[in-house]
């Protein structure tokens, strides 16, 4: 009798300590409990049954093994929702009378994973409602090398793919807190392309293409002409679609194209 009253005064001590946090967290937990996803590891346990207590995760196809019972769906449940459900049926079945059933989310199966331009790529666990922003977030930000993001997930028909600039998510443009991400999505923070400038400018070397640039622009960024620099003896090396190189001449009016090698000439006197 004292094992149960302690056992239920557990309980009760822990429905108070998830009221507080479902206060705190507001809508990342449903009502009865934390949402079920495919891959979390549940533990459940019969009140003053100790022998029939187990650990189930929930499989592919969104169900839980219990001992008596068989497969029950889990999947998209909250915790209590499937206690109750339990419960359910160890009376249906007289193999518990009056039975009282815990369950508890021990070990989040579900998983985002993070690569490219972060300032820690990996995977990470997702045990509530969270957003494109707040996993990159917790993958370090974007770094000043990032540039587009890839946000993949397995659709009903296929591969889903969604871009977006990363720079818009940082700056608020695009609103990276309504872009929910979910179980076993893929993303990935590419490369921002890059741009190379030479001859007689002020400073010569490679430069981060992160927005549309002329080669005026791209030339002001590199210091501007030299003393020697002439803007009217420009020429650009560019790659073709069958991934040779060409040189071809150029105008400051001229859009910079990603891994174009700018090269200002010397003035002719």
């Amino acid at each position: 009798m004292q094992t149960i009253l302690r056992m239920v005064g557990i309980r009760t001590l822990s429905l108070a300590a998830l009221a507080c946090a479902l206060l705190a967290a507001g809508p990342a937990y449903a009502a009865g409990g934390r949402v079920l996803t495919k891959s979390d590891v549940v533990t459940i346990k019969v009140v003053s049954q100790p022998d029939m207590d187990t650990s189930s995760r929930v499989e592919q196809d969104g169900t839980v093994q219990f001992p008596y019972v068989g497969r029950i769906k889990a999947a998209g449940l909250t915790e209590d929702t499937l206690a109750r459900t339990i419960e359910s049926r160890l009376a249906a079945r007289q193999i518990v009378t009056d039975p009282h059933v815990l369950v508890e989310i021990s070990n989040f199966g579900a998983e985002v994973s993070v690569q490219g331009q972060v300032g820690t790529p990996g995977l990470y666990t997702i045990d509530r409602t969270t957003t494109l922003a707040q996993i990159l977030a917790r993958a370090g930000g974007l770094k000043d090398t990032g540039a587009t993001v890839v946000l993949q997930r397995q659709g009903p028909n296929g591969k889903i793919v969604k871009r977006f600039d990363g720079k818009d998510i940082i700056s608020g443009k695009v609103d990276g807190n309504h872009i929910l991400v979910e179980n076993n999505d893929e993303i990935y923070v590419d490369l921002a392309p890059f741009y190379y400038v030479y001859g007689f400018v002020g400073k010569t070397g490679e430069f981060q293409l992160t927005r549309p640039l002329t080669v005026q622009q791209a030339i002001a960024i590199a210091g501007g002409l030299g003393q020697l620099g002439s803007d009217w003896r420009l020429k650009i090396k560019r790659r073709t679609a069958d991934g040779q190189t060409e040189e071809v001449p150029a105008s400051l009016d001229d859009q910079v194209r990603p891994n174009d090698t700018i090269i200002v000439n010397e003035r002719l006197f």
